[in-house]
């Protein structure tokens, strides 16, 4: 492996390492929107038809029926799920590609082209 091969390989290896990290913080975010949609879903349910609901668009709250609001919720859900699994799997893919050029770091070190 040429020396500027290595370096390629190391800068790829960091790169990956961010992206990780932005995937992992993405996943977060939408677990967090997650458990607050469904914790919204619960109350709406839980809320009698002789109660007004509203829904905040910005910084207008407008009237919305229980049922509409519920199924709206519910389709947010949905898409922060899929949101969510494409994540995953692209944090699969990059954990695998991570653990593959880290194999091959550790390697040429092992071979003296690496130093630290």
């Amino acid at each position: 492996m040429s020396e500027e091969e290595l370096r390629n390989e190391i800068i790829e290896f960091q790169n990956l390492q961010q992206q990780l990290q932005m995937v992992v913080v993405q996943k977060q975010q939408l677990q967090m929107q997650l458990s607050e949609l469904e914790k919204a879903i619960e109350e709406v349910t839980k809320a009698s038809d002789k109660h007004a609901i509203y829904r905040a668009i910005g910084s207008v709250f407008i009237p919305k029926a229980q049922i509409a609001l519920k199924k709206e919720l519910e389709e947010e859900k949905e898409a922060i799920e899929l949101r969510k699994s494409g994540l995953a799997k692209q944090e699969t893919k990059l954990n695998e590609r991570n653990t593959a050029l880290r194999k091959k770091l550790e390697s040429a070190q092992k071979q003296g082209l690496l130093s630290g």
